[in-house]
């Protein structure tokens, strides 16, 4: 620690390589919503297309998706070289025994039978997000390649294997999309305007006692570092209830205007079991909102990123 008092103090929390690949991923996936989206749902999206032009955004999509595909594998040769040298441990993002007995002592501090359990440098939810997010960058890597594929190969409209593999993608996307959104709050933006260790790689040992007290004593080296509540903004809280809502509300339209979808041949089932639920219906303003203000969100977190690493090279910049 260089500093004197511990809300001063810093510990490292993510190396250089975690930070850049961080933002790579953050990146690309946004970047991949904000081009697929008005792919997806022209009608409340167009503007984007009009604005950038239709081949334009296909080819940032599939560039996006390149970026992503090589970050991944960059990530995954990284990380299976420091298990191999030891530089890394499985315990950062695999469960074990540990994580069940926190579950246990999370459940009965919440209902007030217990102390807040003391977390590792990883709690279980965040492992869990780690697990969640590769699952499903995987499922979007895997059916964005098969749909290319087939779309390479097919000269006429789509046939039944292709629009399969469209609505896998496009419900995992938006489910990927409501999950992020989650942890952006959960992470990032509760640390009001913006959680800065995701750029320059340390916390507080203020923060970290709140968040991850045993990781923090293992780290500092003591067992008596006192620790404070720390408290969420009502404002923001209900800004992402709000949030949640209406991505819930374009999720269930994905499900209605895909899976419900009429097949090549056939009727169009969503004109009989929800009529009135897609963007035409009585519920197209809240579905424009909705899918405007993820594109908002996306195109916010874009710019955010860029200027906390540009915040990062010019400091490195001044330093060196």
């Amino acid at each position: 620690m260089s500093t004197e008092t511990r809300t001063q103090a810093t510990l490292e929390r993510f190396n250089s390589v975690q930070v850049y690949v961080h933002a790579l991923l953050a990146i690309s996936i946004f970047v991949l919503w904000l081009t697929g989206l008005p792919l997806t749902f022209y009608e409340p999206l167009g503007w984007l297309i009009e604005v950038f032009g239709y081949a334009n955004v296909i080819d940032i999509h599939i560039a996006a998706g390149v970026v992503l595909i090589a970050t991944m594998l960059y990530y995954g040769a990284y990380l299976a070289l420091g298990l191999a040298t030891g530089a890394s441990t499985w315990k950062h993002f695999m469960f074990g025994i540990d994580d069940i007995y926190e579950v246990i002592a999370q459940l009965k501090w919440l209902v007030g039978l217990g102390p807040e359990p003391e977390s590792g440098k990883y709690t279980f939810l965040q492992k869990a997000e780690i697990w969640i997010i590769a699952f499903e960058v995987g499922v979007m890597i895997g059916t964005g390649l098969l749909l290319w594929l087939l779309g390479m190969a097919q000269s006429t409209s789509p046939n039944l294997p292709m629009l399969i593999t469209r609505d896998v993608h496009a419900i995992v996307a938006v489910t990927m999309l409501m999950g992020v959104t989650f942890h952006l709050f959960m992470t990032h933006v509760k640390e009001f305007p913006m959680d800065g260790s995701m750029f320059h790689g340390r916390v507080d040992v203020g923060r970290a006692c709140n968040e991850w007290q045993q990781w923090a004593k293992d780290s500092i080296g003591t067992t008596t570092l006192p620790c404070e509540e720390s408290t969420h903004s009502t404002i923001l809280t209900s800004g992402m209830v709000l949030t949640m809502l209406l991505f819930f509300i374009i999720w269930t339209g994905i499900i209605l205007q895909y899976v419900f979808s009429p097949l090549p041949t056939g009727p169009s089932l969503t004109q009989s079991i929800a009529p009135n639920t897609l963007p035409g219906g009585t519920l197209g303003l809240v579905y424009l909102v909705g899918l405007n203000l993820a594109a908002l969100v996306c195109i916010i977190s874009v710019v955010a990123i860029g200027y906390g690493l540009y915040v990062r090279f010019a400091q490195r910049s001044v330093s060196v």
